[in-house]
């Protein structure tokens, strides 16, 4: 193989790359989630402000509710995931006093459910130990 043959199929991959590279761009940015990965779009969620912000609160306070010390219970962080079409779970950081007081960490998992008049409901919360 020449230079000159090597310097043409050079230029014509480096061309086709170029042609290829934005239509690739475009189709990885519309099938991918957004920074935060909330984005589900097989469920018809758009990116942007979440669809039920009131799903974490719902959940800190059916396990507040439930911990042995409810005073010295913090909610440290959260995840809110659509399962279906108003069904989410919710996965918590928190920070809580056990029975025998002593400071845990742990993570709680509740499926909250919107009812009507857009109120959300907590059938199910999984403690930690």
């Amino acid at each position: 193989m020449t230079t000159l043959t090597r310097r043409g199929l050079a230029a014509s991959v480096a061309f086709v790359m170029s042609l290829a590279m934005p239509a690739l761009a475009s189709a990885a940015s519309a099938s991918a989630p957004g920074p935060d990965g909330s984005t589900n779009t097989e469920l018809g969620q758009r990116g942007g402000r979440p669809e039920a912000p009131e799903a974490p609160f719902a959940c800190m306070q059916a396990v507040k509710a439930k911990m042995p010390h409810p005073d010295q219970f913090r909610w440290t962080a959260s995840t809110t995931r659509r399962v279906a079409e108003d069904v989410y779970s919710v996965v918590g950081a928190v920070e809580f006093v056990n029975q025998a007081g002593e400071a845990r960490k742990g993570d709680v998992q509740c499926d909250v459910m919107r009812a009507p008049g857009n109120q959300f409901i907590v059938p199910k919360i999984r403690l930690p130990q």
